[in-house]
């Protein structure tokens, strides 16, 4: 059965739904018992600090295990944007960087959401155009964060980026209707 003209999504045998649901399962227990250990002290980790990435990670893992069973563009795009995101947790644990400087990951999220759809999505130009809006534009965001430039340089940039990508788009749009005339 197709779906928006992205993706086919391809039916799941029963076999195929339960091992699924069990690899989630096992991946959330997984992430459960990490988190038990880290409140107890067991492992020497703030429970509250790894809840995060750990269950980000869990979750993303299990999507993306499930949508490369049912070669799933949409799960895969959503699996790519939640473990970029336990991602950002993930390094703001582990590294002296902080939210204020990893935030350009989570607007680039949709974007790595892209790449990883990219492999099973029907049609690939879209997710090639999404993924390069979503990454330059946490480029850009990534100018502020990292202090090599201010708002007001950063506020002109983005300026510049959208009216470049709204003009394209007008492009676009105008070729194809002129193409549809002729």
């Amino acid at each position: 059965m197709k779906t928006s003209g992205t993706t086919e999504v391809l039916p799941l045998s029963k076999k195929q739904k339960v091992l699924c649901n069990v690899v989630m399962g096992v991946l959330l227990i997984a992430a459960g018992i990490i988190l038990v250990l880290a409140g107890t002290d067991v492992i020497h980790a703030a429970a509250g600090k790894i809840a995060a990435p750990t269950v980000l990670f869990a979750i993303g893992i299990a999507i993306l295990f499930s949508a490369v069973i049912a070669k799933n563009a949409l799960s895969m795009w959503i699996s790519g944007v939640i473990i970029s995101c336990g991602l950002v947790s993930l390094i703001e644990i582990t590294t002296v960087a902080t939210y204020a400087q990893l935030y350009p990951i989570y607007i680039a999220a949709p974007g790595i959401g892209c790449i990883f759809s990219v492999w099973f999505a029907e049609a690939k130009f879209p997710q090639i155009k999404g993924m390069s809006f979503f990454i330059v534009l946490a480029g850009v965001f990534a100018f502020a964060s990292s202090g090599a430039a201010g708002w007001g340089t950063v506020g002109g940039m983005l300026a510049l980026f959208v009216g470049i990508c709204v003009s394209l788009y007008s492009i676009g749009i105008y070729l194809g209707r002129k193409k549809d005339n002729a």
